[in-house]
């Protein structure tokens, strides 16, 4: 099967990144908020969420044709499930940390999505390695902005 010829994996991809856009652009102001608040000394410039989240969301969508389309799996109903639930926190944070700036609401949602995000990750590795792998740099990512969140309400 050629996986760049299945509509089934444009649709997944473009339907994540304009999920994520439509998240991105009902912000008010994101970078002058940002700019506003006490950052460690290891947050990254405003300028550099925008061009890695896009990549971000379009490795997400791959992900998640992988798992969709993973039909032999007995565990495509919980992937799926852990899937749009991290997805669901990962949309939310940016409304709860930029929109009601909400330090703590965003803090509690990044953890959630860490951790729902760690299950996703830990049954991925053992029914489909190509989705795992896939998924490591958002894991990283993620892992990073939880961080950073932790860090930004420490010193708010």
């Amino acid at each position: 099967m050629s996986y760049i010829k299945d509509k089934r994996l444009w649709f997944s991809m473009l339907g994540i990144v304009v999920l994520g856009s439509l998240s991105g652009i009902t912000i008010n102001n994101p970078k002058k908020y940002y700019l506003s608040l006490e950052l460690p000394f290891f947050a990254p410039p405003s300028w550099l969420f925008g061009p890695i989240w896009i990549v971000l969301y379009l490795m997400l969508g791959a992900a998640l044709y992988f798992i969709w389309i993973d039909k032999s799996s007995k565990q495509r109903p919980l992937l799926l499930t852990l899937f749009i639930v991290q997805l669901v926190a990962n949309l939310l944070w940016s409304f709860l940390f930029f929109n009601q700036k909400n330090i703590l609401a965003a803090l509690i949602d990044i953890t959630i999505l860490f951790l729902v995000l760690s299950l996703l990750q830990g049954f991925l590795f053992s029914v489909n390695r190509v989705t795992f792998f896939l998924l490591l740099p958002y894991y990283a990512w993620i892992t990073f902005a939880t961080a950073l969140t932790y860090a930004i309400f420490f010193l708010n």
